[in-house]
């Protein structure tokens, strides 16, 4: 539970950038990817912990996924982003008007800092949440044992 909270701490500080900077959050955005590594370094423990094998943690990690897909729909809904509606409809009229794709790069560029400011609290929020609720699922539904197993000693508690 501390590991996953800790990378969700990580993730919403990465999500906040886009109030600072449009460029520096895509980059941390791209980068956050390789916090998928750590992730499944968390969920393969937790699988052997529970005397499961490393390979559940795939199934852990699609739990994590659904959590975070149904986090997203519901934050959308709630929270609409009035810069998100324009640069949708934006991008529409670029590809109804058989723009190219530097002109609809170029419409990115222009809107995509409004949509960092306004998308970057919402998605640090939804990134604590997300982690939390996958977490607690994981954690309820992969209980360690309390005896050793084959791979390692007994650490029940130490979750």
């Amino acid at each position: 539970m501390k590991g996953m909270m800790v990378l969700a701490v990580i993730g919403a500080i990465i999500s906040l950038t886009g109030l600072i900077s449009f460029q520096i959050s895509q980059l941390l955005g791209f980068a956050s990817f390789l916090m998928i590594i750590p992730l499944f370094f968390l969920l393969i423990k937790r699988s052997h912990d529970a005397g499961r094998s490393g390979w559940m943690s795939i199934v852990w990690f699609i739990l994590w996924v659904v959590v975070f897909i149904i986090l997203a729909m519901v934050m959308g809904a709630v929270m609409p982003s009035a810069a998100e509606a324009e640069l949708k409809e934006a991008m529409e009229a670029a590809a109804a008007g058989g723009s190219g794709l530097g002109e609809i790069m170029a419409i990115t560029k222009e809107m995509g800092p409004a949509v960092a400011k306004q998308s970057a609290i919402p998605s640090a929020i939804s990134g604590l949440v997300g982690t939390g609720i996958a977490a607690f699922l994981i954690n309820m539904l992969n209980k360690s044992d309390n005896h050793d197993n084959q791979f390692g000693p007994a650490t029940t508690g130490d979750s």
